[in-house]
């Protein structure tokens, strides 16, 4: 198992802009070493009222865990916005693109979009899970539960054609035909599209196109002037093509995105 990671998925919300803008405090952990390549992080969000908990898309798996209920994500195309509505702490799992298939036999095409609860997991050991969590009151605590969890539920799966198409498309950064991508992988489209189906919840290309967009998300977040450079470093067309597929996934242009994940402070710094 690889100790490094070719995708680093990017979210606004989990940079110090992005928490202090939301009034948020965040706790983040990575993985054991035996998990690393599979669960990106460990994270808490604590909150002392309701508030919007702003996502973007890309590509990866969650698992949320609060003191009433578990959620998991699926594969969501745009940005949104799950509204916390009750003050407390609120656990998570992030899994990469693909990784929950080495502890779930789930099909993720059955909740692009959605957030389903604990019963869609077809294992009967899940609900502990939970119970254990929320019988402990501090992270690294929860963290260690956790692992020992996954570890213990961990079914290696052999390196496949969607393995390879996945490395493919993190090294051009989602910029490669899909005919490129199946004549690499020795499968053809459809087959190779099934796959992507099964355990991203994304067609083949919408997933291509997402770690694009995450890509250039990141760019602009860091650098907001940059965006001709950034259109022509990730295969677009122009400025003018970057800027729709950005609004189209994010909802919003890059300048007001960026405004909406600084605080004040940082905002007011930058005068």
């Amino acid at each position: 198992m690889s100790m490094s990671h070719p995708y680093q998925p990017f979210q606004p919300l989990l940079t110090n802009g992005g928490r202090q803008s939301f009034d948020l405090t965040v706790q983040q952990h990575p993985a054991n070493k035996r998990l690393v390549g599979i669960v990106h992080s460990y994270l808490q969000v604590s909150t002392s009222k309701p508030t919007p908990y702003p996502i973007m898309p890309d590509g990866t798996q969650a698992i949320f865990i609060s003191a009433e209920s578990t959620l998991i994500g699926g594969a969501h195309t745009q940005a949104l916005d799950i509204q916390i509505q009750k003050p407390g702490d609120y656990f998570g799992i992030r899994f990469y693109p693909g990784a929950l298939r080495h502890f779930f036999n789930l099909n993720l095409s059955e909740i692009t979009g959605q957030f389903v609860e604990s019963q869609y997991f077809p294992c009967r050991y899940f609900a502990l899970l939970h119970q254990q969590i929320y019988q402990q009151d501090n992270f690294l605590q929860r963290v260690r539960i956790c692992e020992q969890w996954l570890l213990r539920h961990f079914t290696p799966q052999p390196s496949n054609s969607f393995d390879l198409a996945l490395g493919l498309i993190y090294q051009s950064t989602g910029n490669i035909e899909i005919s490129t991508l199946a004549n690499n992988t020795g499968v053809s489209s459809r087959q190779l599209n099934r796959l992507f189906q099964q355990y991203t919840g994304l067609s083949t290309k919408a997933f291509a196109q997402i770690i694009r967009i995450q890509n250039a998300c990141k760019q602009l977040y860091e650098n907001p002037n940059n965006s001709l450079e950034t259109a022509l470093q990730l295969g677009f067309f122009d400025q003018a093509h970057l800027l729709k597929e950005y609004k189209r996934l994010l909802t919003l242009s890059p300048r007001s995105l960026n405004n909406r994940f600084m605080s004040d402070f940082y905002n007011n710094e930058g005068q």
